[in-house]
């Protein structure tokens, strides 16, 4: 028999898991494809099939299947979050289902005192710049988890005919029609509503996101534009003044040609002409040369001088910070110049050292009053210039990361001075000279929409939660009221008619039902009153019956007093009454003398005589309510009476001694007989104990030490 229930109880197991792990599979693939949302954060549906398991298997199987289910999300999300918050969601809702409460209720109930606040913390363990996104993944995922609990309820309801007496673990749900209501209400609604509005917020969303990337598109396309045609306009205004110079051939017009050309073009920081062999004569401002070294009025050792020369062409060198004449990132523009009528060989250089770090000049406001931070890089990823609020320093390698695994949100994560860590949508831009313009707005921006978003549909789940309630009530009152009609008609003991239609506005199946219901009723009241009849008489002989059963054994036939049944049965209520007034008790057992030898003298006629005597003697002297006497077996009495001292329990059982001592018992008309009878007490509080043994057991040892020292005595023994 056991093999057979451990096969059987295999196999339900070999079940479950078998069902688990299709579950789980079904919900790993539906998941490889979450609805992306935001950075890293997806709405997840096929976590439905793990809630599913928890409304028909045992937990462990439930969190089996969870963990399955939660296997894409690890690759998509990166980091192992999801087997905890899900795997612990699965374990909660399956116990709490197995206790009946409904998935619905046990998966809010969790969210609410577990998933968020659990959800909050491993946020913040694992980023770094995670404050931005804790109130927004905490309402997410409350959000997604109603989202497929209801879909995984509505999913339950389709199927329920089909996994019906299937020998699942989970118990049926046994609930009243506004809860059954409630729950079928809410399942439906929420899905409905919650599904319509994150379609709706994330195509909000979406739409936000596109007009921050036009945003940010239009302000790269702006600033490559400014910065091409700022380069592109002093790289002409250098081959111009070298030009200029090679044309007039008069050195001695030079400083004022430089001089003018200069003040046309602030941008240059300083602007000089040097020889063939790299030594400057004329500079603007005219305070440079002044200020120079004596080793840096020679050039020819620079690249740009040395490039220049050599190519015999306009010259754009690499980035460089500056020197003596402040620390702007500057780029060197030089150009050869040439003697007249000569243009073989160059006969020195003009050069302007263009300050980069003015891309701040075009600045600008971008999508909802956010500023549209900039950075530009060089070729090297050198910091050119940045948006102040970072707190670069110039041409400082820039530390960025970009999401590779969602390319499609356009992310960057950069590392600032000021800043730390942060998420930025970004457009990047080349220029013409391989540098790199980066427009970015704080990606806070947009997910501050989605959580303003995310706590409407929140608040809008708790509106729903009163509004299936309500609602379940009143179509379960609309649906009740009827019923409870049909049954308060149908229930009356009386023959009065019935109304002939329910007064209330009901479906016709309950009208229907009713009428027939009337019928059975009205044919089974024609047979009532003679079944009835039938049922008084027997039950009158059957209870007669009872009452002489219960009599006869609770009863000593000869005496007439209670025997040893009815006093074991009845001694821990006496106990009880007159511990509950704190009253003392005593417990007595009664033995007459030489019973055996009365018997064998007399006859057993005799010997019954005595007992019957001796039953009405103890009886005239214990007869208040609270006292009572049986017939413990043979020639054996008990007594149990209340009483308020020592002395007067001697007192009373000495009267009873004597008074059996003194009555003479007549063995025919003219001889008479007398009989002794030893006593044995247990007196004390009646809270001593419970037990009977306890007191019979005390008043035994005070009987046997009567008979030890004499018989015809009384011993008692108090305890506490």
């Amino acid at each position: 028999m056991s093999s057979i229930l451990f096969k059987k109880k295999l196999s339900s197991n070999q079940k479950q898991f078998f069902l688990a792990v299709v579950l789980g599979v079904v919900g790993a693939l539906v998941n490889f494809f979450p609805v992306s949302l935001a950075f890293n954060i997806s709405l997840v549906l096929g976590n439905a099939a793990y809630i599913i398991a928890a409304s028909l298997l045992r937990p462990s199987f439930t969190f089996v299947c969870a963990l399955i289910t939660v296997i894409p999300l690890y690759f998509y999300w990166g980091h192992p979050n999801g087997f905890i918050t899900f795997g612990l969601e699965a374990l909660f809702i399956s116990i709490l289902r197995a206790r009946g409460w409904y998935v619905l209720s046990a998966g809010l109930l969790y969210w609410l005192i577990i998933g968020m606040p659990l959800t909050a913390i491993l946020v913040l363990i694992h980023l770094d710049y995670a404050q931005g996104y804790v109130l927004f993944t905490i309402f997410k995922q409350g959000i997604n988890a109603v989202l497929y609990t209801s879909f995984a309820c509505i999913i339950m309801f389709t199927l329920d005919f089909y996994v019906q007496n299937k020998g699942f673990y989970q118990p049926k749900l046994n609930k009243s029609l506004p809860k059954w209501l409630f729950y079928y209400f809410w399942s439906i609604s929420v899905f409905i509503a919650v599904g319509a509005s994150l379609f709706l917020s994330t195509r909000f969303v979406d739409l936000q996101r596109s007009n921050i990337k036009n945003e940010l598109n239009i302000s790269n396309a702006y600033i490559a534009s400014i910065g091409n045609s700022y380069i592109n306009e002093h790289r002409i205004a250098i081959q111009s003044l070298a030009d200029q110079i090679s044309f007039t051939q008069h050195p001695e017009s030079n400083d004022e040609i430089l001089s003018r050309l200069h003040s046309l073009y602030p941008g240059f920081i300083t602007m000089f002409i040097a020889s063939e062999h790299g030594i400057i004569k004329q500079a603007s401002p005219k305070s440079m040369l002044p200020n120079l070294k004596l080793n840096q009025y020679s050039v020819k050792d620079r690249p740009y001088f040395i490039n220049t020369m050599n190519k015999k062409q306009l010259n754009v060198s690499p980035i460089f910070q500056g020197r003596g004449f402040g620390n702007a990132p500057i780029v060197a523009i030089s150009a050869p110049i040439y003697a007249k009528n000569n243009t073989s060989k160059p006969v020195g250089i003009v050069e302007g050292s263009l300050n980069v770090g003015e891309f701040g000049f075009y600045h600008k406001k971008g999508h909802d009053n956010s500023d549209i931070k900039i950075i530009v890089t060089d070729n090297n990823d050198s910091i050119i210039y940045g948006s102040q609020v970072f707190g670069f320093d110039t041409l400082t390698k820039l530390d960025y990361q970009v999401d590779l695994l969602h390319q499609e949100h356009s992310l960057i994560t950069l590392n600032t001075p000021n800043t730390g860590k942060k998420n930025y949508l970004y457009k990047e831009k080349e220029l013409e000279s391989g540098w790199k313009i980066y427009s970015l707005i704080e990606h806070d921006v947009l997910l501050n929409i989605t959580e303003r978003l995310y706590l409407l549909i929140f608040l809008a789940l708790f509106i729903i939660l009163f509004l299936a309630g309500f609602l379940a009530k009143l179509f379960a009152h609309t649906i009740n009221r009827p019923l409870a009609f049909v049954m308060r008609e149908l229930s009356k003991d009386d023959t009065r008619p019935y109304p002939t239609t329910i007064p209330y506005d009901t479906p016709i199946e309950i009208e229907e039902l009713y009428q027939e219901l009337k019928i059975s009723r009205q044919a089974i009241l024609s047979h009532q009153v003679e079944l009835e009849n039938k049922v008084r008489e027997q039950t009158d002989k059957l209870t007669q019956a009872n009452n002489s059963l219960e009599n006869l054994a609770n009863t000593d036939t000869l005496t007439g007093l209670n025997n040893r049944r009815y006093f074991e049965k009845n001694f821990s209520l006496i106990q009880a009454v007159l511990t509950r007034n704190n009253s003392k008790m005593m417990f007595i057992i009664l033995d007459i003398d030489h019973f055996k030898v009365i018997n064998d003298k007399y006859g057993h006629l005799f010997g019954d005589y005595c007992l019957k005597t001796l039953g009405q003697i103890i009886s005239s002297l214990f007869k208040r309510d609270s006292d009572v006497v049986a017939r413990f077996g043979g020639e054996e009495f008990v007594i149990v009476s209340q009483c308020s001292s020592f002395d007067e329990a001697k007192v009373r059982c000495e009267e009873l001694r004597n008074k059996i001592e003194n009555f003479c018992f007549k063995c025919d008309l003219d001889n008479t007989f007398k009989l002794t009878a030893s006593i044995g007490v247990a007196f004390g509080n009646a809270s001593y104990a419970k037990e009977l043994e306890a007191w019979l057991s005390i008043a035994d040892v005070c009987l046997y030490h009567v008979k030890e020292h004499g018989r015809n005595s009384t011993e008692i023994k108090t305890v506490n």
